[in-house]
């Protein structure tokens, strides 16, 4: 199961990578101050998402334009990216048709993929310092069931620790 969240997230940082990149010195002090979800999403609600804090894993970093925290719950894998890339870019590199709308806790986020993917869940949500991207991927005995719902129910708690 590992490997298909890798697999999102992959997808993720190679789509991150079609946009290019702003100087290094831009792009250093931009992701200074990303938001940091291994510390900003508390514990409190990952336990109302369903999900072990415990099962912590960062992964990425500031230097690297990405700051990304993964859970573990019962029936499907959590990760948190964020990153200074704004979602007009996502939405350039991909076509705005590439996503439509969808609201988790009371916030508009932007979920790839337009229609329903089996297994996983990918929603992005803006923020001052660029996206704050949300994704879900459930475990292979839950695979078929909808990410997206399962992603609606974790982000009730979740979404509302992401900065505006």
């Amino acid at each position: 199961m590992k490997r298909a969240l890798m697999a999102v997230a992959t997808g993720g940082l190679a789509l991150a990578a079609l946009a290019g990149c702003s100087s290094e010195g831009q792009e250093a002090s931009a992701t200074k101050l990303l938001f940091d979800p291994c510390t900003g999403v508390t514990a409190d609600a990952l336990q109302k998402a369903g999900v072990d804090p415990a099962t912590k894993e960062p992964a990425g970093a500031a230097s690297t334009g990405w700051q990304t925290c993964e859970w573990t719950a019962a029936t499907a894998y959590l990760r948190v990216f964020s990153t200074s890339r704004t979602l007009e870019e996502f939405e350039s590199e991909s076509g705005t048709a590439a996503f439509t709308d969808y609201v988790v806790a009371g916030r508009t986020g932007r979920r790839l993929g337009g229609a329903p993917t089996p297994g996983s869940c990918d929603v992005l949500f803006a923020a001052e310092q660029g996206v704050i991207r949300l994704v879900v991927v459930n475990s292979p005995a839950q695979y078929s069931a909808d990410a997206c719902a399962t992603l609606r129910q974790m982000g009730e708690s979740i979404v509302p620790t992401f900065p505006a």
